[in-house]
């Protein structure tokens, strides 16, 4: 109700200031007749400069609240790798002795991404600490059901497949854990699971890295300082 008072006053305020601004000019120069014509010429072009005002001022809108909610994301990105996601791909990079002979260097992050998105990911399952990792997924619970109650995730694809992923693995690694001894199958299917988190999980962690990069610069010195790949 306020903001319709609040609108209906500017609107008044608007078409009284154009009407003084109407009469001032015809008490100066006179000429009516031209008067109207250029101000019905105006009025012509009203419908063309709404439709231009509000398609560049929708985009605008439209381009900072992606932003914003990009911003926020990125935030929430930062606090999963935080609380699992470092010390988890630093578990899972244990595991492939090929990433080794990738040549990455993240400082060229753009290059970063496109080898990894290309790179065939094998990991060696038994050269992971799985009761480590075990434990890591299933105390991780409260940030994953969390992270992926958030609406907003489904926005960052990368993110939600990740997300995804990982939740599947955790039901797969409590199933698992109520056997005594993993067969053989059981160790193949955990390593197809943690694969495809693997792959989800180095190219998030590259696009984490750029965010840094952008944004905070002292951040990302540390991060690839002290990157799961170069602590293998």
């Amino acid at each position: 109700m306020k903001n319709s008072k609040h609108y209906l006053l500017v609107s008044f305020t608007l078409i009284f200031l154009s009407s003084i601004m109407f009469l001032i000019h015809y008490l100066i120069f006179g000429q009516l007749e031209n008067t109207e014509y250029y101000s019905l010429m105006d009025l012509c072009f009203i419908p063309i400069n709404i439709l231009a005002v509000t398609l560049v001022f929708e985009k605008l809108v439209e381009r900072r609240a992606k932003v914003e909610r990009l911003s926020k994301l990125n935030m929430l990105v930062g606090l999963f790798f935080s609380d699992i996601g470092f010390t988890l791909l630093k578990l899972i990079v244990y595991g492939d002795e090929k990433i080794q002979h990738l040549g990455l260097d993240f400082n060229d992050l753009k290059s970063c991404r496109n080898k990894l998105k290309s790179y065939k990911h094998e990991i060696d399952f038994e050269k992971i600490n799985y009761d480590e990792l075990k434990e890591l997924v299933i105390c991780g619970r409260d940030i994953l059901s969390s992270l992926i109650s958030n609406e907003n995730i489904l926005e960052h694809e990368t993110f939600a497949d990740l997300l995804m992923s990982l939740m599947h693995l955790r039901d797969e690694i409590l199933f698992m854990n109520q056997k005594e001894v993993l067969t053989r199958d059981d160790c193949a299917h955990l390593k197809i699971d943690i694969t495809r988190v693997y792959e989800a999980l180095t190219l998030q962690w590259t696009d984490y890295l750029a965010h840094l990069k952008q944004f905070y610069p002292y951040q990302y010195n540390s991060a690839i300082k002290f990157n799961p790949f170069s602590l293998r």
